[in-house]
């Protein structure tokens, strides 16, 4: 878990999408980590797109970004079905995507134009709400897979906001301030998820460490009863008391160098636990 979670803070700090990088996310065993960098690197491509072109695309960048925008879809609804391979495949062909349209942006020798909004084309416009909608419902989608309830209210905010825009871009008015506050509201929604999905996590190992630790325990109690070391069985006992309350602290790493300690201590008792 502590590499997955380390490759996943490389892709996501460093926003690069190397073919390394790609290929050693695919080989993890942990699937739901290619959900979590494909729909970054959604989100990057979106940033630097918006950033370089200044919504006039071009055509063959558009293409290529509906393509790995709905390899990310697809990856979600594969990983829901639980069909392991074809989330691989969908991730392989997201990010093989975002990795072409990061290769045309870095080869083109155009520099940045600044286009005042007000004064941009209806269809370019009209293109960066289109972006945005699609990775407003990916977003959509994720929040319903886990059942974060929460972020019902933003994602409504959030479909009226486009429509908002979509109603200013057609009367000619400026939706620049509408579009920030859209881009803000994403933010606070990718959070969320974010900080949601951490949570479930984090109460699944603590899940799992309970189990661990109410099977000792009855160990504990019969190596008692057998008269082993004392002193050990008292160790032990302590240990168990620091992890459990580590766990109520959210302390999760320092609860798995307890259990480390607590691993020798059980080892010199002859004390053998296996989950089931």
């Amino acid at each position: 878990m502590k590499k997955l979670a380390f490759f996943a803070i490389i892709v996501l700090i460093c926003g690069t999408m190397s073919p390394s990088l790609v290929n050693h996310a695919y080989g993890q065993n942990d699937p739901s980590i290619l959900l979590r960098i494909a729909v970054q690197a959604d989100k990057q491509i979106v940033n630097q797109l918006d950033k370089k072109y200044e919504n006039q695309i071009p055509n063959n960048i558009n293409i290529l970004y509906d393509k790995g925008h709905t390899a990310v879809k697809s990856l979600d609804q594969s990983l829901s079905s639980n069909d392991i391979e074809k989330a691989k495949q969908d991730f392989l062909l997201a990010m093989n995507s975002f990795m072409q349209i990061s290769r045309i942006m870095s080869q083109s020798s155009e520099k940045s134009i600044e286009v005042n909004v007000s004064v941009i084309p209806h269809q370019a416009l009209e293109s960066k709400i289109d972006r945005i909608e699609k990775f407003v419902q990916t977003l959509e989608s994720i929040s319903k897979k886990h059942n974060i309830v929460q972020n019902k209210d933003e994602f409504t905010k959030a479909h009226s906001l486009i429509k908002e825009i979509r109603d200013q871009i057609t009367s000619n008015q400026n939706p620049s301030e509408k579009i920030t506050e859209l881009n803000n509201l994403m933010n606070s929604i990718q959070k969320e998820i974010r900080n949601s999905i951490a949570e479930k996590q984090s109460n699944a190992i603590k899940n799992f460490f309970e189990k661990f630790l109410v099977q000792i325990d009855q160990k504990l109690i019969e190596a008692k009863d057998l008269d082993r070391n004392q002193i050990e069985i008292d160790k032990a006992n302590e240990l168990i008391v620091e992890i459990r309350e580590l766990l109520s602290k959210n302390q999760i790493n320092d609860a798995k160098k307890v259990y480390s300690e607590l691993k020798v201590v059980l080892k010199d008792i002859g004390i053998s636990v296996k989950i089931t």
